[in-house]
This record gives C-alpha cells, structure tokens and sequence, in this order.
C-alpha cells in the first residue's frame, strides 16, 4: 500500500509541474463541460449516451438529441423523464438510427430513472442522476466488478463498463471513463499496464491527489495518452536523515533502559568515544565493572562482606543473651 501512495503522489507531481499544466487543465475543464450533454435535461442525458452505443461519432449523436428536442421541446410541458419516454414509445425507430435494439435500450433506462425519481420528493431529475452516478452502492458494484448486477443497469442489461462510466459523467458524476488513452498515459506516470476497472482506480486515486475533479482528470489523461507524452520532470528524492541511520552496535541491550543507540539518536544525547570504550571493556571484562554486592544477590555466599556480616551475626543476633541493663528476652522471663 505505501508502494502504491507514493506511485500515485509521484505521478501527481508530474501532472501537476507540466509546463503547460494551466493550458491542460482549462482545456479539459471545456471539454467536460461540452460532454455533460443533454443540455442540462436529464431525460436528453440518457437519451444522449443510450445512442452512444451504436457506435457512431459524437457529434452524429448530438445532433440527433438537438433534432428530438427541437421536435418535441414545450414551454407547456417540460421535456421530463416521463414525457420523453412517453414520445418515444409512439414514436418510430427513426430518432435511434433505424436501430430497434437502441431504441428498447433507451425506453428501459429512461423507465429505470423514472422509478428512481419516483422514490424521492420534490427533488430535480438532474439531483437524482447526480446522486446515482455517485452514489455509494453504484461504486461499490463497479469497484467489485459486478456492475451487470447494479440495480439499474442490471435491469437494462447491454451496457458494457465504458458505455455506463459515460452516464455516470454524463450525469454529473466525479468520475471518469477508462479510455485506452487514458491507461497509456497512466503508464507514461508510473503506472502497471491494467485493464479498464485498474485504469479506472488509478485515474481517480490520481484526482484524489492533485485535488481536481475525476472528470478533468480523465480528459487530462485521454490528451496526454493521444499524444504519447513522456518528456515528465522527475521528482526530487529525499535525503536519508539521520533518524535512519543504523543505531550503535555497541550498545549492550540487556539489564535495563537503554540509553544509546536508538534512544540516543532521537532524544539527541550520543555517547563520547571514551564511553562507548568503557561499554566495551565492561561488556568483554566483567570484572571491571561493578562488583555485585548483598543486595543485588542476597543468596551469594561468597559475596564481599558476607562472612564479616554471618560473623557478626553470631554475636548480636541473639537477643535472648542480652547485656545486663539491656532489653532482652531473658528479663521478660523472670518478670
């Protein structure tokens, strides 16, 4: 995981020093923004990324969305969910390209969001999008790679992993589509070659870093993949501190605190080479150091001082033959 982090913050400081970051940056912005689609109509959003599937270019996608809702656009009655839903069941497959498959495509998305509208109060269809494109559940499926089971999608069935990330920017999102662009380039910075759902992780743990919207991000990375960009500045590499430096191998361990080696490194306080020759002699000569006394080893026998203390403890130990005139056991005796 550490390996990870810092893979990803190095790729971010590569973005982010990019002689011309500033021009990326506000051109991804637009583009984001030209994408978002439907013109701020959720119904046209859907409606917009169902025709993305059959392939065709973009701009061929739009105009038709421009065409239907120039149709069918009415001050009267807003072109919601439920009304563009309503049109395109009577209407023929003309406004999906000739193709029937699109066109049942779009009816049970449309249908799907429908509910989902259904299930909140008085709040806008674009709000509902928005919150399903982010929503905790929709990424948990993604991230487990199960999203054929997501509620929605699940229910639809035919969008493939790129077709429903376009939905999720699409519909406000904080995300991004996992382009091969996009992985060429998350290459170029670093990165393992993966497929779509790593690309996916590593673009947003990317966003996550240089702290920009996913969607930017994303389109950052397209450009930076079509063009085949390499020429990054390195970062600068730390220095080794002194806090990683080895500790003093002479240092003894055992018998207590230990008062060089990692300790004396950190609290700043080192020992003079006069001691550390002093640990040595005391560790290799063990007689030189303290001599052990009672205390330290009171079952000793031949510890210095023992037999002067048994000696004396002949003598004075025995309060029963105390000194006349001194307290003792043998006056309680004849009281």
């Amino acid at each position: 995981m550490v390996e990870v982090a810092d893979r990803a913050a190095e790729a971010a400081w590569k973005i982010g020093n990019l002689e011309d970051f500033d021009r990326r940056l506000d051109l991804a912005a637009r583009r984001v923004d030209e994408r978002s689609g439907g013109g701020g109509l959720a119904a046209m959003v859907v409606y917009e990324v169902a025709l993305m599937k059959s392939g065709r270019p973009r701009e061929e996608v739009r105009e038709m969305v421009r065409s239907f809702r120039a149709t069918f656009e009415d001050e009267e009655e807003p072109l919601t969910i439920a009304h563009a839903s309503g049109i395109m069941n009577v209407e023929g497959d003309d406004w999906f390209f000739g193709d029937r498959n699109l066109r049942v495509l779009t009816g049970r998305l449309l249908g799907q969001f429908q509910h989902r509208v259904a299930q909140y109060n008085y709040v806008d269809e674009g709000e509902v999008l928005r919150r399903w494109a982010d929503g905790y559940d929709t990424r948990l499926f993604i991230r487990r790679r199960i999203f054929e089971t997501e509620p929605i999608i699940g229910v639809v069935g035919g969008l493939d992993l790129r077709l429903l990330q376009h939905l999720r920017v699409a519909c406000g999102g904080n995300t991004l589509v996992p382009t091969g662009e996009a992985a060429r380039a998350l290459e170029t910075l670093g990165y393992a070659p993966a497929d779509d759902y790593e690309t996916l992780a590593g673009g947003e743990e990317l966003a996550l870093r240089l702290d920009l919207p996913a969607p930017v991000v994303g389109e950052m990375l397209e450009e930076l993949g079509r063009e085949g960009f390499v020429d990054y500045a390195e970062p600068p590499r730390q220095e080794t501190t002194r806090e990683e430096e080895p500790a003093d191998e002479n240092v003894a361990s055992e018998g207590g605190a230990v008062s060089g080696g990692a300790a004396a490194w950190r609290s700043g306080e080192q020992p003079t080479p006069a001691e550390r020759e002093d640990r040595v002699r005391t560790r290799e000569e063990p007689a030189a150091g303290e001599e052990p006394t009672r205390v330290q080893d009171p079952q000793a026998k031949d510890a210095p001082g023992a037999s002067e203390e048994d000696g004396d403890a002949g003598i004075a130990a025995a309060p029963e033959s105390g000194h006349e005139g001194q307290p003792g056991t043998s006056g309680l005796g004849d009281s």
